[in-house]
Formats: structure tokens, sequence, C-alpha cells
């Protein structure tokens, strides 16, 4: 009868800690989550940046047709790239826009990291971008779209900026080359 009573009450301790886990801990688990994905397209925009580098120092320019995904499977087909990245949140391709001279990806704002990426997301890849990699409200066109960041960077860590993101749909991520 003892050994009964001493593993309900072992069982009943993991299921508090558990509980007591999830609920402090959850900010946690969603914070890391995030930081990983912003980081994911840090990485896949550099390594579009070089590949296109590469494609430039030997053909004399970059690719050079109207639609951006073509540019990247260019890199794909002469063998400066091993495939198209697949974005770390929501659907799209990662483009190479010749005329403004940027790698880019739109993406459509969603409030969870699970399902698509978030103002949190884009708040820390321009945070962890070092500079070089951004993420902005996207405007009507690619060159609108880079000179928001110029001017007015999208930065959750201001309020009155991370009040008015919330209006934001849709966002691009993009690396000057």
């Amino acid at each position: 009868m003892f050994n009964l009573i001493i593993s309900i009450i072992a069982i009943a301790l993991v299921v508090v800690l558990a509980g007591a886990s999830l609920y402090y801990g959850g900010d946690a688990f969603n914070k890391g989550s995030e930081e990983a994905k912003a980081s994911t397209y840090i990485n896949q925009a550099q390594q579009l940046q070089a590949s296109a580098t590469l494609f430039k120092a030997s053909n004399g320019g970059l690719p050079s047709d109207a639609s951006a995904t073509k540019n990247v499977q260019s890199l794909i087909d002469g063998k400066y790239l091993a495939g198209q990245p697949k974005v770390a949140t929501g659907t799209g391709a990662w483009g190479l826009d010749s005329t403004n001279g940027v790698i880019l990806v739109e993406q459509d704002v969603t409030d969870s990291a699970k399902t698509g990426m978030t103002l949190n997301i884009c708040d820390t890849i321009n945070d962890n971008g070092a500079g070089v990699v951004f993420c902005s409200a996207t405007k009507a066109d690619v060159a609108s779209t880079i000179d928001t960041v110029a001017n007015a960077p999208l930065d959750m860590d201001d309020t009155t900026a991370a009040t008015a993101a919330k209006a934001v749909k849709k966002i691009t991520v993009f690396m000057k080359l």
C-alpha cells in the first residue's frame, strides 16, 4: 500500500512540474523558434548573395531575367547554388532582382511562428542581420520597400513603431548585392 501511495505522489509531482514548465517556459520556447527562423532567413540570404557574387564574377553580370525567381534558377543551372532555399515560414520563394540589386522573398504576416512569418521574426532579422539582411513592410515596388528600411525600419522594440506595424499584412526579407 505504501508503494502505491508513493507512486501516486510521484506521478502528481511530475504532472505539476510539467504544467509549470509549460506555463513559465512557454514564451522561451516560442522565442527560440522565432530566433531560429530569423537565422534561417539570414543564412539563406547570405548563401544566395555569395552565389550571385560568384555568378557575377564568372559571367560579367547578374542574371537579367525579368522574373526574380528565374534569376535564382539561373544560379542553380550554373551550379552556383545547389537548389532553391526553402523559406523558413509560410510560402514563397527567394528571388534575385537584378534591376534593384537585391535578393528577396515576400511573406504574408501571420500571428504564429508555427504557421508563417510573424512581426517578431521580422524584427529579429533586423536586429541580427548585421546591417546587410533586412525585413520591411512590402511596398508597391522593390525600390520603395528598400527605401522604407533606410528611413523607418520595422522595430518591434519601439512601442510607437510596434503599434504601426500591427497593420502590416505582407513583409519582404531582402539583402542588397
